[in-house]
C-alpha cells in the first residue's frame, strides 16, 4: 500500500492502520512489540491474513495499554456486513474493553454482586446494530480516549486521537440529528446519548462542555414528568443514576452561585436514596447517609449565594446540623451492613466521611456559615491527615483504587494549608489515577489545584470558580435499554 509515495510495512496493512514508513522496521511496530516484516514486494509468508467480514486482536505486549494482552477469550467475531466500514473499529473496541478495561473492572466485583460489570460479547455487538450511532460509537470514542490516556506521550497517540475526532464527530452529528427529530428528543435512547457524551467529555477533561449537557438532562427530565417518572423507564434507571451522581459530585466542584439541579436534587432525595442506596454501581459508593449530606450542603451553599444578611444566623444552624450528622456516621454500622469486602466498605466509607467533613467546612466557610475558628481548623486538620492515610491505604487496592477521586481532590482543597509533602501526594496521585482510569479529569484537577496554591486564596469557592465535575466513571450500563424510544 502507498500513500503519498510511502509504502507501508506489511505488518501495517495487516492490520489496516497509518504507518509511519521508518526504514529499516517501522516504529509503529516497534512501539506495538511487533516484528516489524518490511517493506519488500512479495508478501511475507509469516502473515496471516484474515479473511473478508472477520476481525482478530493480536498478542502485544502487556505494559502497553492499547495491547489486548494474551487472552483470546476476550475476542469477538462478527460478520462485518451488518456495521459498514466502521466494523473494525467496533470490534476492536470491544476487544479492548474486554482485554482492559474489563479487566481492571473485575476487582470490584470482589466487593459485592454487581450487574453492571460484564464483559462484552458478540450478542451486545449484535444488539448495538439497531442503536443509533450516538450510542454504538460512544464505545469507540470511550476506548480511545482511555487508550490515549494509557499510552500518553507514546508513539501512535496522535493516530488514535485523530480516530477519536472522526468517530466523535459521527456521534455528535447523530445525537444532534435525533434531537430535532420531535419523535424522538425525549427519548429514552437521546437521553441515553446525552448521558454517555456526558461521561465522555468528561473522561476527555472538557469542562466547559459538561454542564451544558446536564442542564439539557435537566429540561429532559423535567418534560418526562420528573425522575419518579423516568424511573420506571425501562433501562434507564443505571443511567439515571449515573446522571444524579455526576450532577451531585459536579456540584461540590462548582461556585456556589453557579450550581445546577441543587433544588431537585433536595425534593427528590429520599426518593434517589430509596431507590438507589443499596446499589452498588462502578464508581459510585458513598454511603447513601453521606451521599444525602452532600446533596444538603449543595443546596446550603445555593441558598447562601442567594441570601440576604439576615438568612445567614439560620443557614448557619442547618450548617453545623449538617456537619454534626456526618462527624456521628458509623463507618463500622454501614461495613458491617454489608455482605462481603467488610473491611473495604470501611475504608471507602471513613474516606468518604473524612472527605464530606472537609467539603462541609471547607465550603461553609466559604460562604461565611462556619467560622475561622481553632476548633473548626483543628477539626479539619486532623480529618485532612486522615484522609490522607486512607487515601495511600485505597489507592494501594485494586479494588478501591477507582472509587476515590473525589475525595483525593478535597485532600487538595485542603492541602493549601497543609505542607508539600501533602499536595506532592495529591499530585503524584491524581496522575497515577488518570492514567489507571484512562481519563483526563484527575489532570485537570491537578491543574486547578496547582493553580489554587499558586493563588494565595483559601476559600472553597476561589479554589473551584468555575464548574468542574471530578469522577471516573467513563461507560453507562445500556443492557436494558429499549432498542425503540
Amino acid at each position: 500500500m502507498d500513500d503519498g509515495g510511502r509504502r507501508h510495512c506489511w505488518e501495517c496493512q495487516r492490520r489496516c492502520l497509518v504507518c509511519d514508513s521508518t526504514r529499516p522496521v517501522c516504529k509503529r511496530c516497534s512501539t506495538s512489540g511487533v516484528d516489524c516484516p518490511g517493506y519488500g514486494n512479495v508478501r511475507p509468508a509469516r502473515l496471516r491474513w484474515l479473511p473478508p467480514g472477520r476481525v482478530s486482536s493480536r498478542r502485544r505486549k502487556r505494559n502497553a495499554c492499547d495491547s489486548l494482552g494474551d487472552s483470546s477469550h476476550y475476542r469477538i467475531t462478527v460478520p462485518l456486513v451488518q456495521f459498514g466500514h466502521e466494523a473494525n473499529a467496533l470490534t476492536q473496541a470491544v476487544d479492548y474493553f474486554n482485554a482492559c478495561i474489563y479487566q481492571d473492572l473485575v476487582p470490584v466485583r470482589e466487593l459485592g454482586p454487581n450487574p453492571n460489570i460484564y464483559r462484552l460479547s458478540a450478542t451486545h455487538l449484535q444488539r448495538g446494530v439497531y442503536f443509533p450511532d450516538h450510542l454504538r460509537f460512544s464505545l469507540i470514542c470511550i476506548t480511545l480516549t482511555h487508550r490515549i490516556n494509557r499510552t500518553r506521550g507514546d508513539q501512535g497517540s496522535r493516530d488514535l486521537v485523530e480516530r477519536f475526532c472522526h468517530f466523535w464527530g459521527i456521534l455528535i452529528r447523530s445525537l444532534s440529528q435525533d434531537i430535532e427529530i420531535q419523535q424522538r428528543c425525549t427519548g429514552d435512547l437521546v437521553i441515553a446519548g446525552i448521558v454517555t457524551l456526558l461521561l465522555c467529555d468528561i473522561q476527555q477533561g472538557s469542562f466547559p462542555r459538561w454542564r451544558v449537557h446536564v442542564e439539557g438532562l435537566q429540561k429532559l427530565i423535567r418534560l418526562r414528568g420528573g425522575l419518579r417518572a423516568l424511573c420506571g423507564a425501562h433501562g434507564l434507571q443505571s443511567l439515571l443514576h449515573s446522571f444524579v451522581f455526576t450532577a451531585v459530585i459536579g456540584n461540590t466542584t462548582c461556585p456556589a452561585s453557579n450550581l445546577v439541579m441543587a433544588n431537585e436534587h433536595l425534593a427528590e432525595l429520599d426518593f434517589i436514596l430509596e431507590t438507589y442506596g443499596r446499589r452498588v454501581i462502578p464508581f459510585q459508593t458513598i454511603p447513601p447517609l453521606l451521599f444525602g449530606e452532600i446533596v444538603r450542603i449543595n443546596h446550603l451553599r445555593m441558598r447562601a449565594a442567594q441570601a440576604g444578611e439576615g438568612l445567614s444566623e439560620l443557614l448557619s444552624h442547618e450548617a453545623y446540623a449538617i456537619l454534626a450528622r456526618i462527624l456521628n456516621f458509623s463507618p463500622d454500622l454501614w461495613a458491617d451492613s454489608r455482605s462481603t469486602s467488610r473491611e473495604e466498605w470501611r475504608l471507602l466509607a471513613s474516606i468518604h466521611q473524612a472527605a464530606t467533613v472537609l467539603y462541609c467546612i471547607g465550603s461553609m466557610e466559604s460562604q461565611s456559615l462556619l467560622p475561622l475558628n481553632s476548633p473548626l481548623r483543628a477539626c479539619r486538620s486532623t480529618q485532612a491527615q486522615l484522609l490522607l492515610r486512607l487515601l495511600n491505604e485505597a489507592l494501594s487496592s485494586a479494588q478501591t483504587k477507582l472509587f476515590v477521586l473525589w475525595p483525593l481532590v478535597v485532600l487538595g482543597m485542603a492541602a493549601v494549608d497543609g505542607d508539600a509533602a501533602m499536595r506532592e501526594f495529591v499530585v503524584k496521585r491524581l496522575q497515577e489515577i488518570s492514567r489507571y482510569a484512562g481519563t483526563c479529569a484527575p489532570l485537570a484537577a491537578r491543574e486547578t489545584l496547582e493553580r489554587f496554591w499558586a493563588s494565595g486564596e483559601k476559600r472553597w469557592d476561589a479554589c473551584f470558580d468555575t464548574p468542574h465535575v471530578f469522577t471516573t466513571q467513563i461507560a453507562v450500563d445500556l443492557s436494558g435499554l429499549a432498542l425503540v424510544s
